[in-house]
Formats: C-alpha cells, structure tokens, sequence
C-alpha cells in the first residue's frame, strides 16, 4: 500500500486525447498498459480514490505496478496514469487521482469513509475565550469517519459538550499515533452525548499522506467487503 500511495503523487495528464464535459461512464471501455502489455476491460467501479477495471489478464498485473489508463466514455477518450493497489477474481483495483474524480458522471460520492478508531481529546480552545485550556486528563473519543480533510467523532465523556468550542487538539490511533488540530464546524444532538465534525487545521503534508494512504486502505477494505456481500446476495436468489 505505501509503494502504490507513493506513486500516486506522480501522477501525468500530458497524454489525454480528448475529453467533453459529459465525462466518464460506467462499464466504458478500458484499456490497462504496463511495460508495452495492454488488456481491455470495462470499468465497473468508481468511489472515493478507487475504481475497479475488470479485466481478463488481472493476473498479469501486480501490486504498486505503475499503468496507464485509457477510458473510451461516450464523453470522449479519457488517458491517465496510476497505480494498482489490489485485484480481485477478474478484476484490478486501481488509484483515481484526486484531479480525475470530477470526470466521473455516475461516480458514488463518498469522500469520508466509516471507521472505528479510538482517540483522544488532549486540548480545546473556547469561542469565548482567548486562550487554550489544556486537559489535565484527556478524553477518549471515537472516530466514526475520516477524510483527507476531517473526522467525524463522539466523545466517550457523555457530559464533556463541544458545542462551544472552536479548536481541538486530539491524537487519533490510526495503527499509528496523529496528532491533528481540527476545527469544529458541526454539532448533532445523539440519544447519549453528541457528534462532532471537523476540519483539519494546518495540516502537514507528511500527516496529509498518511491520512491519504489510511483513508485508501479502509476504502479497499470497504469495497472488497461490498462485493463479497452482493455476490452472497446473488448467489441466494
């Protein structure tokens, strides 16, 4: 995974011959290229940083290999280059650089992904007051969903409420420790306590990519779950 997350900052738009604002479509013919061996498939997938070709020759590919990506769409003929960062029976799972997701027409929005990572709340900063107070004991939280941008959390202190707050310090476990500052920009009432979202504050790249490769990771699991569950559900019909 971080050879592939690594190689998504390299990625090129020189070679795109042709692209219309009707954008990329669902099961579009694709070509899949690496080292001078192309295979045709279609695309069946695309959410998040992730789509799904599926493609006879899966095999051939690795992961962390480096393709090229040619859609023929109704929209036009859309090329770019990427990575491989899974497959699966029949089918690669291939990085959607951040600058290509907005071609996709019929591409499911999800920029956040579910999780259920622990945390905790070291510091806030009050709307009323000038100054950051700095918890003498921190406050476990929950992670619920994560982006490149924000969280969204509980706390496992019922009665501690953000709903003032305009800052927080916190350090989320991740199968790593990351520290972020976040703002607070929504508050919902739940039947015990409340959730929060937030969004990141001066951000550090490094801690930007180790988001990017986490948030990825979980959306490979996420779709790998996703399809076992609807062949199950074919299989019984």
């Amino acid at each position: 995974m971080t050879k592939a997350a690594a190689a998504s900052s390299n990625y090129d738009y020189k070679d795109e011959k042709y692209k219309s604002p009707a954008g990329i479509l669902l099961h579009s013919r694709t070509v899949v290229e690496k080292d001078g061996f192309v295979s045709t498939g279609l695309l069946t997938y695309a959410e998040g940083d992730i789509i799904e070709v599926e493609i006879p020759e899966y095999k051939v590919f690795n992961l962390g290999d480096s393709v090229k990506i040619t859609v023929y769409s109704p929209g036009g003929i859309y090329t770019f280059l990427s990575s491989v960062v899974a497959k699966h029976q029949g089918a690669l799972i291939i990085i959607n650089p951040p600058l290509n997701q907005n071609r996709f027409v019929e591409k499911r929005e999800s920029p956040r992904v579910r999780v259920n990572q622990k945390g905790s709340l070291h510091a806030v900063s009050w709307l009323h007051l000038d100054e950051k107070q700095k918890l003498t004991d921190t406050i476990g939280l929950t992670v619920q969903n994560i982006s490149v941008s924000g969280i969204g959390f509980v706390l496992s202190d019922e009665g501690f409420d953000l709903g003032s707050a305009s800052v927080i310090e916190a350090e989320l476990d991740l199968g790593f420790k990351l520290p972020i500052v976040a703002e607070i920009i929504r508050r919902e009432s739940l039947f015990e306590g409340y959730y929060y979202g937030a969004r990141y504050v001066d951000m550090e790249i490094e801690r930007v990519t180790s988001i990017r490769a986490f948030v990825l990771k979980m959306q490979v699991e996420s779709y790998f779950k996703e399809k076992e569950l609807r062949e199950l559900k074919r299989a019984f019909k």
